[in-house]
């Protein structure tokens, strides 16, 4: 059964939000990587079609992040050495963050830095724990905060209120966010995943990724996003615990459960965090 509420009834929660439409090329792309036997050269083709995203997405494919060892100098070799999933998932990074590209007064480097490196931890852990498919961890890690950009265009004391609901101990961070905004950065990324055809499962993950009582066994969500939604906290922790963050009560809200997801205990968790962050330096 499906935990999603009436669309009419979280419509009213957008408050006048934009969502960006679905771009042609992903709508392309994901019928060719649906088919059981995808063709490397159309994806090839309908990637190098789009010169902007071909650059953009050759730039990144030849960082430090996703270094083979050899200069990558066409989409072709790309797909060649990183394979169609690894692709498909800078692509999609790529044309989210060119829809989502705020007003030059409000800087979002910090924000993407922090959305690929969940997507890279979430995929890893979900390889580790062999839980979920890499690569559906990825877009769950990289969309899962993608309202985040569009309430910060459409309000001007958003980053306030962000803060205000990164700070309480207690309270949801979407509560906060409701409270203040009238809206959520949960619903509004929700809308997004549902316009951009990401599968039913992940745009429920994004809209209850706050709301961790349903993480509980035997809620009315489906096991596929109850461990989209644990893998997505426990790489947030990581990373803040790499930063040596304060002040970070997602996971404490959070951890029982999530272990429950994993069916791990507390000190095995812990043990799988000193792992990741050794994998991570």
């Amino acid at each position: 059964m499906s935990a999603l509420p009436e669309e009419k009834q979280l419509q009213t929660l957008l408050q006048g939000v934009d969502i960006p439409p679905c771009p042609a090329i992903l709508v392309e792309l994901d019928a060719e990587m649906r088919k059981d036997e995808p063709d490397q050269r159309e994806i090839a083709r309908l990637i190098s079609h789009d010169v902007a995203l071909s650059g953009r997405l050759m730039l990144v494919a030849n960082s430090p992040a996703f270094s083979t060892g050899r200069e990558l100098g066409s989409v072709t070799q790309a797909l060649a050495i990183l394979g169609n999933r690894q692709v498909f998932n800078l692509v999609i990074s790529q044309l989210l963050k060119a829809a989502l590209a705020g007003a030059p007064d409000i800087p979002m480097d910090r924000f993407w830095d922090s959305s690929a490196l969940t997507a890279k931890l979430a995929a890893e852990l979900a390889r580790r724990l062999r839980c979920i498919r890499p690569d559906i961890a990825y877009t769950f890690g990289l969309f899962h905060d993608c309202g985040i950009p569009l309430i910060m265009k459409r309000f001007e004391k958003a980053r306030e209120v962000l803060a205000a609901a990164n700070a309480a101990e207690f309270v949801s961070f979407t509560d906060i966010e409701e409270e203040l905004l009238g809206t959520n950065h949960a619903v509004v990324g929700y809308f997004l995943a549902r316009r951009w055809r990401l599968p039913d499962y992940v745009a429920e993950s994004i809209l209850y990724h706050h709301d961790y009582a349903m993480l509980e066994d035997g809620s009315r969500l489906s096991a596929e996003a109850r461990i989209l939604i644990a893998l997505c906290v426990l790489a947030e922790h990581v990373i803040r615990l790499q930063a040596n963050g304060e002040g970070e009560y997602e996971w404490s809200k959070a951890s029982a459960l999530a272990c429950g997801v994993f069916g791990l205990s507390l000190g095995n968790v812990d043990d799988l965090i000193e792992d990741m962050l050794d994998w991570l330096v």
